[in-house]
């Protein structure tokens, strides 16, 4: 596992930033992460990931985006 799998994967252990319907929400040293809650389908998570992030008041739709799969954990990952 590269140190960005690691760094992400030690944020998941932090108290999560919110939650929304279909995401845990988390900041980490390198980005923000939406942690997927169920095992769906991607594309029915990248159709509501920016409505659910303004739900909690975040503003991700400058950042870019990048999906990693990391110990069976699906996550989309926010940075600049």
């Amino acid at each position: 596992m590269n140190s960005t799998c690691e760094l992400i994967i030690d944020s998941l252990k932090e108290e999560p930033i919110g939650e929304t319907e279909n995401f845990i929400w988390f900041i980490t040293d390198i980005g923000i992460v939406a942690l997927f809650k169920r095992n769906e389908k991607f594309e029915t998570y990248i159709s509501n990931v920016e409505i659910e992030a303004n739900k909690i008041s975040l503003d991700i739709t400058k950042e870019e985006k990048e999906y990693l799969k990391i110990k069976e954990k699906q996550i989309l990952l926010f940075y600049s």
